[in-house]
């Protein structure tokens, strides 16, 4: 709204500023989390919308029994009003964002509330992937058939995050990738949450830093000494990420140890499924694993606890997700919760320097 008024009123002409409407979309999604916050955590209260807490998790976990859930939905709408208030809604890269957005969030709803409404296990697991599929197509049709770089051999390419060097790989190859990646991303954030502000913290910082990689990328000059791929339009979605990231900083207040509210599959498979589309957008495939590494850890220790016990009949772990297991070797949450914080800056740092080293080697 911001940015159309500035198209028809010279006066108004600042507000098209990428640096002014980056801030003020900070400002504006974590203070719309902030004070809503309490009225809505006694609404889900009185709605009876409480987490459900595994029989086989650590002891200390039972007091967590009826916290309320379903946070996600003040996440998504803060950064919804946000972005329709801040964002220029004539680029098609946000229009293409916002609706992946909503679509991940209908998938995260729907599970969170066949929870309280029809069975505990929520949407079956072979349907929400399927939907999750139909959201990969969507975006690999975009790319198909508009593009993003406007160049397909490298639309088409995934990119080398440290020479820079694309490798390419077809529409079919893209066509895979972007299912893995989306589906990846989306489940490994929520399989994450599952700590007083393990998963929120980490997707602050990764969509702070990716939404540097986005100002990077629209910039003529800086994606040409960094080596980037210069996207057209991709610098408004780092005011986006502005959103994301205040959202997340507001929610985190609610959400830090001990927890008031949990962001239920709606956050956590929207956030997830955020961090992949805009990382396919920015040609930045490769480095969502070193940016998210923890995620990458957390998923990877589910997949080996079920791989080792149908194969061995033996565990690797004390219990997956891995933040479990190191639960039950008596360290705090709080403590777990902080050191896993630590890890993703530093490996949000490194990210960040694959990127300076595109403009050494």
């Amino acid at each position: 709204m911001l940015y159309f008024l500035a198209e028809y009123f010279a006066e108004l002409e600042f507000l098209k500023s990428i640096y002014l409407r980056t801030f003020l979309a900070f400002v504006i999604s974590f203070c719309i989390v902030l004070f809503a916050g309490k009225p809505f955590i006694k609404y889900l209260k009185v709605k009876k919308f409480g987490e459900e807490i595994r029989d086989d998790g650590p002891s200390s976990h039972f007091s967590k029994k009826g916290t309320p859930t379903m946070g996600g939905v003040l996440i998504i709408a803060s950064v919804l009003l946000t972005s329709l208030l801040i964002n220029d809604l004539a680029n098609k890269l946000i229009l293409l964002v916002l609706v992946s957005m909503l679509m991940f969030a209908a998938i995260g709803f729907i599970d969170d509330y066949r929870k309280f409404t029809v069975s505990k296990k929520g949407l079956a697991g072979k349907k929400k992937l399927l939907f999750q599929g139909t959201i990969g197509l969507m975006v690999w049709a975009y790319l198909y058939y508009i593009g993003f770089t406007g160049r397909p051999m490298i639309d088409f390419s995934v990119i080398n995050p440290i020479s820079a060097h694309p490798y390419y790989i077809g529409a079919i190859g893209m066509f895979i990738l972007i299912q893995l990646i989306l589906m990846g991303t989306s489940n490994a954030v929520n399989i994450t949450d599952g700590l007083d502000g393990l998963a929120i913290m980490p997707m602050i910082i990764c969509s702070t830093i990716l939404g540097v990689v986005a100002y990077f990328t629209g910039h003529t000059e800086l994606s040409s000494h960094l080596h980037l791929f210069y996207t057209i339009g991709s610098g408004e979605l780092s005011v986006f990420l502005a959103a994301v990231t205040g959202a997340g900083l507001g929610f985190l207040w609610y959400n830090c140890y001990p927890a008031q509210i949990f962001m239920g599959d709606t956050g956590s498979l929207t956030l997830g499924g955020i961090l992949g589309v805009i990382g396919i957008i920015l040609k930045q495939e490769l480095l969502l694993p070193i940016l998210g590494f923890i995620f990458v850890l957390e998923a990877l220790s589910v997949i080996l606890q079920v791989g080792s016990f149908k194969l061995r009949g033996k565990r690797i772990f004390k219990m997956a997700p891995i933040h479990h297991h190191f639960e039950l070797m008596n360290i705090p949450e709080s403590k777990v919760t902080l050191r896993f914080w630590i890890a993703t800056l530093i490996f949000g740092i490194i990210a960040l320097g694959t990127i300076k080293m595109r403009g050494i080697l």
